[in-house]
């Protein structure tokens, strides 16, 4: 499910299915690095958009959690997951590229900074089908961890 009002409403009557929350995790970056950043969010996009669409029953898609600096990042991302526990999510889970995350303990997938937009068609969606497998996996171990 999206985080829209169609998405809220069947999360709600769903809660004891929709369980997992997934969250997008891009730096917005002006000047030089901008184009960098901006692929980076273009992986993540559409990575997290194709779990969700595979898991539409079992996980919500939140909107993206945007940051300047990697402290504010952790702090946004500390808040959503206490909110998420909190109102009944028994999982959270960040998808990023930025691998300065890793320093905190913060449930969290690594997506690469590819360039999306220079790829053909073909090349652009096995590698978006390849990380969201890598994300499915991951939240089944977790799924079934508990």
């Amino acid at each position: 499910m999206r985080f829209d009002s169609q998405g809220a409403l069947r999360s709600i009557a769903e809660r004891q299915y929709v369980d997992t929350l997934i969250v997008p995790l891009a730096e917005l970056a002006f000047g030089e690095d901008m184009v960098r950043k901006a692929e980076s969010y273009e992986v993540i996009h559409a990575v997290t958009a194709e779990t969700e669409r595979q898991l539409s029953g079992r996980t919500m898609l939140s909107p993206t959690i945007s940051y300047t600096d990697v402290e504010a990042g952790v702090k946004l991302a500390q808040v959503v997951v206490a909110k998420a526990n909190s109102s009944g999510f028994s999982h959270v889970l960040f998808i990023a590229s930025d691998v300065r995350f890793k320093a905190f303990d913060l449930p969290i997938l690594f997506v690469p900074p590819l360039a999306l937009g220079s790829m053909s068609s073909d090349q652009a969606h096995t590698m978006v089908q390849n990380f969201a497998t890598q994300v499915i996996t991951e939240l089944s171990s977790r799924w079934m961890a508990t």
